[in-house]
C-alpha cells in the first residue's frame, strides 16, 4: 500500500478532528479516505492513484455528496459530520462548482472545476 501524503506532525501541533473511511474501488484492497478538519479549512486524502497524486478522485467526491455505496469500513454515518465539515470552506465551493459543471457543463469547464476541487482538497 501507498503512503498518503498528510500534513507533518510536530510537537506544537493541536490535534485535529480526522475521520477515515475505508472505499471499494478498482484495487482488491479498499482505499483509504482521510478527512481533516482544523477552522474553516477541510483536507481530503485517498489513497487511490488519482488521490495520491493530487488530482481528482471519485472516492472522496462520492462521500462529500452524501454517497456511502462503495464505503466498507462500517461507519457511514460519520458521512453527515463530514458534509457539516465542508460548510465554509473552499472545498465546499470547489465542490458545488464541481457538481454544477458535471451535471452539463462542457468538457473544458469540467476539467477546471475537477482540478479547483483536487487542489481545495489538497491545500
Amino acid at each position: 500500500m501507498s503512503l498518503v501524503l498528510k500534513p507533518p506532525q510536530t510537537e506544537r501541533s493541536i490535534a485535529v478532528p480526522e475521520i477515515n473511511f475505508m472505499v471499494k474501488g478498482s484495487a482488491a484492497d479498499p482505499y483509504e479516505v482521510t478527512f481533516l478538519k482544523s477552522d474553516d479549512n477541510l483536507l481530503v486524502f485517498c489513497t487511490c492513484p488519482a488521490g495520491e497524486n493530487r488530482r481528482h478522485c471519485k472516492h472522496r467526491v462520492a462521500i462529500m455528496n452524501g454517497s456511502s455505496q462503495n464505503v466498507v469500513s462500517g461507519n457511514s454515518d460519520d458521512i453527515a459530520t463530514v458534509q457539516t465539515w465542508l460548510t465554509g470552506t473552499d472545498v465546499e465551493t470547489a465542490l458545488r462548482e464541481f457538481n454544477s459543471a458535471a451535471g452539463g457543463g462542457d468538457a473544458k469547464t469540467l476539467t477546471a472545476a475537477k482540478s479547483k476541487l483536487a487542489r481545495a482538497m489538497n491545500d
